[in-house]
C-alpha cells in the first residue's frame, strides 16, 4: 500500500480493446469486497504507447468498477423452452462436457463446433485449439477474426511464405510516406494514429484510401475517396504506374521474389485511364499517388484494416499491398513494411495459436503432414490423429447448425448473434442446435439468449494472459483484481 492513500502498488497489464496492445499500469484498492480498480494510466515503459492511452484505455477502470449485467454464476436451461436458472459453476462445467461427449460419440467429430475470439488470451486460444483439432477432432474450430484478419493472414502466407507481418510500430517513427486504405486509425487505432502524426509533423506525407471521409483522411496530404470495393484496380494500378516510370527496384525483385516475369502483362490490364474508370478517381490523383510512393523511396508504410479485409477479395488486396513493397524494396527496412493491423486484442495471437481454418500452433497448418506430425508429437497424439481437412469459414459454420451437420457450438468469448451477417441464418442456426454452451462475462447478450449453458467468464483484469499486438510483440497481462462472483478465466473453463 502507499502510505497514505490506501492504494496499492501498479500492475503492469495491457489493454484489451483494440490490436494496438497497448501497456497499461493499474492501481488497485481494498472495496468492500475485495481489491478494486481505482486508476489506469498508460504505462511509459511499454514500447508500443509510451504511456498514451486513448478513451477506452481510460476507461478501463470504470468499466471494471460496475458487475452490473456480468455473468456472474453459470446458467443453465432445464430445457430449451424454459428461462435459465443459476447453477454452481462445476456443475455447469460437468454438464457441456457430458452433453459435448454424447454428441460427439452419437455423431461423430464433426458434429461438434467451437466458435472463439481475438480476444482470448494467447493460453485460452492454445487450449482450444488443441481440444478441438487435437482431442475432439473436429473440422469446426472457427473464430471471429475469419472475418477481419483471414484476408490479411491468408495474403501474407501466399505472398510472404507466413503470416507474419514483417513492419513494426517502430517503422512508423522512421516512414518517409504513409499508405493508409481501409482503416480509420483516428477513430479505431487512435494510437498508432498519434505515432503517425508525430512522424507527419516531422515532414512525412500521408496518403488515404477510403470510400469515406473520416477523421483520419482529414489529415491526409492525398484523399483517394474511391467506390467500395475497388481498392484491388487501384493497388495495382499504382504499381502499373511505378514500373512504367522506372520506379522500382530491380535488384531487390531479383533477389528477393520469385514471379515478376509475369507482372507486366498483368498490369497492362490496369492503365491510369481504367482504373480511373474502376475507382472513379481522377487520373491526376492516382499518378500522383505513384509519384508519392516513388519520391518515398524504400521509407513508405502501408496500414490497413477491414475496409480492404472484409471483402470477396480481401486475400488479392493484401497481395497487391506485398506486390508494391516488393516490387519498390520497401519491406525489412526501417521506416518499411505492409503492417496490417487487427481489431481485436489478441487477433494475431490466435492467428498463431491456430485457431484460423487449417492453422496449428507456431504458423503450422494441417495441410502440411510434417507439421501434423509435429504437433502430435507435442501433444502426446497417436500419429494420424490431427485431421487434414478443413471447414469453410465462419458464416458456413453456422449454415451447417442450421442444415444439422453441426449439432453442439460451444461460443467463447464472442457474440455471433449480434455481430455476424445474415443474422437470421445465425440465429436459425443456434435454435436448430441439439446445444448451444454460450462462455462469456456478461450474462444477457443475444447469443446468450439462445444457449442452454452459460459460462461465467473473467474478464480483462481479472485474469493472468499474454496478448499478442499487430506487429507481434508480447505482453504479459497480469490479473489486478479477482474475478467478479464465480467467473473464471476461460482458459479454466476450458481445461
Amino acid at each position: 500500500m502507499c502510505p497514505g492513500h490506501g492504494v496499492r502498488v501498479a500492475i503492469r497489464t495491457v489493454c484489451s480493446y483494440c490490436g494496438v496492445g497497448c501497456g497499461l499500469e493499474v492501481r488497485t484498492t481494498d472495496g468492500p469486497a475485495g481489491p478494486v480498480i481505482a486508476e489506469v494510466t498508460g504505462d511509459r515503459l511499454h514500447p508500443t504507447n509510451r504511456g498514451r492511452l486513448c478513451t477506452k484505455g481510460l476507461t478501463h477502470a470504470e468499466l471494471m468498477g460496475s458487475t452490473e449485467g456480468r455473468a456472474l454464476t453459470a446458467l443453465m436451461r432445464p430445457h430449451r423452452a424454459a428461462a435459465p436458472v443459476p447453477v454452481g459453476v462445476d456443475d455447469a462445467v460437468t454438464a457441456a462436457g457430458r452433453r459435448l461427449r454424447e454428441i460427439l460419440d452419437t455423431h461423430g467429430p464433426d458434429a461438434v463446433a467451437l466458435y472463439v475470439s481475438g480476444q482470448l488470451s494467447l493460453e485460452a486460444q492454445y487450449l482450444a485449439t488443441k481440444l478441438a483439432k487435437g482431442f475432439i477432432r473436429t473440422r469446426y474450430l472457427e473464430a471471429n477474426s475469419r472475418l477481419c484478419m483471414a484476408g490479411a493472414a491468408t495474403g501474407y502466407k501466399q505472398s510472404l511464405g507466413a503470416d507474419g507481418p514483417p513492419g513494426s510500430y517502430d517503422d512508423i517513427d522512421a516512414a518517409d510516406l504513409f499508405l493508409v486504405s481501409g482503416a480509420n486509425m483516428a477513430d479505431c487505432h487512435p494510437i498508432l494514429f498519434l505515432r503517425m502524426a508525430d512522424r507527419l509533423r516531422a515532414g512525412a506525407r500521408l496518403i488515404v484510401v477510403d470510400p469515406r471521409r473520416t477523421a483520419t483522411a482529414d489529415r491526409a496530404d492525398l484523399f483517394l475517396q474511391l467506390r467500395a470495393g475497388t481498392d484491388l484496380a487501384l493497388l495495382n494500378g499504382l504499381l502499373h504506374l511505378l514500373v512504367a516510370d522506372g520506379a522500382v527496384d530491380t535488384d531487390f525483385i531479383a533477389a528477393h521474389t520469385e514471379g515478376w516475369e509475369a507482372m507486366p502483362a498483368f498490369l497492362a490490364d490496369y492503365p491510369p485511364h481504367r482504373v480511373a474508370a474502376i475507382t472513379g478517381l481522377r487520373e491526376a490523383d492516382i499518378r500522383t499517388a505513384a509519384a508519392m510512393i516513388a519520391e518515398a523511396g524504400p521509407a513508405w508504410m502501408s496500414l490497413w484494416t477491414m475496409g480492404l479485409n472484409q471483402s470477396t477479395h480481401g486475400t488479392w488486396n493484401t497481395n497487391a499491398v506485398c506486390n508494391l513493397h516488393l516490387a519498390t524494396g520497401a519491406i525489412c527496412r526501417p521506416g518499411a513494411g505492409p503492417l496490417s493491423l487487427t481489431g481485436q486484442p489478441n487477433a494475431m495471437g490466435g492467428r498463431e495459436m491456430g485457431y484460423l481454418g487449417p492453422g496449428l500452433p507456431g504458423q503450422r497448418s494441417v495441410t502440411s503432414p510434417a507439421d501434423r506430425a509435429f504437433v502430435e508429437a507435442v501433444w502426446n497424439l497417436p500419429p494420424g490423429t490431427i485431421r487434414a481437412e478443413t471447414n469453410q469459414g465462419t458464416v458456413d459454420l453456422f449454415d451447417r447448425l442450421a442444415d444439422g451437420t453441426v449439432r453442439a457450438c460451444w461460443i467463447i468469448c464472442t457474440n455471433p448473434a449480434a455481430s455476424l451477417p445474415n443474422r437470421d441464418r445465425v440465429i436459425a442456426g443456434l435454435r436448430a442446435a441439439d446445444l448451444v454452451v454460450a462462455q462469456d462475462a456478461y450474462a444477457d447478450t443475444a447469443t446468450n439468449r439462445h444457449a442452454d449453458i452459460v459460462l461465467p467468464a473473467a474478464m480483462w483484469g481479472e485474469a493472468d494472459g499474454v496478448m499478442v499486438n499487430s506487429e507481434r510483440t508480447l505482453t504479459l497481462a497480469r490479473a489486478a483484481v479477482p474475478p467478479a462472483g464465480d467467473a473464471r478465466p476461460d482458459w479454466r473453463l476450458i481445461c
